[in-house]
């Protein structure tokens, strides 16, 4: 690549930004129409981000949905349990300001065939455990928290999903993302303090905080509640650092625009508190506007800049293929529907020096909230379908297509459940293959 390149890069990203901010604060002056009051049927975001795997968007997830009681069957035969739970939670938070929740999603797959010796189906668990104790500022847009989320991954004798479809079908978009066994089976996932919210126009977190689960990060796409695949489900264009040691900082510079920065240790490593003496580090501005929001549940289109300096050892880990690089990750949300029940997502990304997991990353995903499929109408439900395009780093791979249809409804209050198709065109590591399909059933429990 010549010297030029890079700069024109630059130069290009530097103009797109510059285009993206214009047009968000043109939008936030000008436009006059009406934003209708949200339908409770989405959980509100954190400062920084919505997505259900990061601790602070997953305590408001749990408070919110915990509260939704519409459902296919009205009584859950877990209803003393949750009971007990709910009660034990109001008493601890009354006496410590510590509030606790938890996730269980449980996630069939079979597949449509394998390579040679690999199997065809799989099933794992994943277990979310969060606290949030409030510990200054209590109940003001500057209030400060300590969060800490206790995370659980195990399978029952079987490959897990998300090593299915990479063993069976060659496929790396991935057909089961987050439902792999973790050895031990619980780990320390995230332990930060965090300051501020949207209402304060800032916030800041320190601590071991995920990258992957706050940039570039939309509610529409998450393995735990939408698509499952990585393709779908991950910007994994961006070279992802794993959980470490870092800081972020969001400045909302009004109701339509956000900047949020990470910079977070690039060896970073779930299981520990990875090596950050060695120097190497992962940096991104993550730009957001809202670009003609219909409803105030709109969320933010994005721009995400981002470089890193590789792992010490030039290990892949994560999103990130080993070495240093840089690049940048697009997305567009879009409300279609004057209540915001209809979405449409766009999603762009491409990295240079063979840095991330993927070196071009596409994907069109729409969604339909409370579409009441069911017989009597059952509010809170969704339908969705995704197609995605992803051309990997990996040695020897090829480029990969995806089409995700799902649906997902209350199968009992606090209970949900999730059909899902995934079909896989042109494997990128089995030249031998057009096709395949994988089938799951994903059951997630919140208490």
């Amino acid at each position: 690549m010549s010297a030029s390149v890079p700069h024109m890069m630059r130069s290009s990203l530097s103009r797109a930004l510059s285009v993206c901010l214009w047009i968000g604060l043109v939008l936030t002056t000008v436009q006059a129409e009406e934003v209708r009051e949200a339908i409770p049927d989405r959980a509100p975001a954190g400062p920084f981000g919505s997505d259900p795997e990061d601790p602070s968007a997953l305590a408001l997830e749990i408070e919110h949905r915990v509260n939704q009681k519409d459902s296919l069957f009205k009584v859950s035969p877990l209803k003393p349990f949750h009971d007990i739970v709910s009660g034990a939670r109001k008493s601890l938070y009354d006496k410590t300001h510590l509030k606790l929740g938890a996730t269980f999603a449980h996630l069939f797959q079979g597949i449509s065939d394998s390579l040679p010796g690999t199997d065809q189906w799989g099933t794992a668990t994943t277990v979310g455990i969060v606290g949030n104790w409030e510990l200054i500022n209590r109940k003001k847009p500057a209030q400060g928290n300590l969060y800490i989320k206790v995370e659980g991954r195990w399978n029952y004798g079987t490959t897990g999903p998300m090593s299915l479809g990479a063993q069976g079908l060659g496929s790396l978009a991935n057909t089961g993302n987050t439902y792999e066994a973790y050895v031990p089976a619980f780990i320390l996932r995230n332990i930060y303090w965090e300051q501020g919210s949207e209402k304060a126009g800032w916030a800041y977190r320190i601590g071991k905080m995920s990258p992957d689960a706050m940039l570039g990060t939309s509610r529409h796409m998450t393995p735990v509640t939408t698509f499952l695949s990585f393709a779908a489900t991950g910007p994994f264009s961006i070279a992802l650092p794993d959980s470490g040691l870092g800081i972020a900082g969001a400045w909302y510079i009004n109701d339509r625009v956000r900047i949020m920065g990470v910079a977070s240790d690039a060896n970073g490593l779930r299981f520990d508190w990875g090596d950050i003496t060695a120097g190497d580090f992962f940096e991104a501005l993550d730009f957001g506007v809202k670009l003609w929001p219909k409803t105030d549940k709109a969320g933010y289109s994005k721009l995400v800049i981002w470089h890193t300096d590789g792992t010490s050892d030039g290990r892949p880990v994560n999103g990130m293929a080993g070495p240093s690089g840089y690049g940048f990750f697009l997305l567009h949300e879009h409300e279609l529907s004057d209540d915001g029940n209809k979405v449409l997502l766009l999603r762009y990304g491409h990295s240079f020096d063979e840095s991330a997991f993927y070196r071009h990353q596409a994907g069109v995903a729409f969604m339909f909230y409370s579409p009441s499929l069911i017989s009597g109408g059952i509010d809170n439900d969704l339908f969705a379908i995704s197609l995605t395009w992803v051309d990997p780093t990996t040695a020897g791979s090829r480029p990969e297509y995806a089409l995700e249809i799902f649906y997902r409804f209350p199968l009992f209050p606090g209970v949900d459940t999730t059909l899902h198709y995934h079909g896989v065109f042109n494997p990128a590591l089995n030249p031998d293959s057009d096709y395949g399909t994988a089938i799951s059933l994903r059951i997630r429990w919140t208490f």
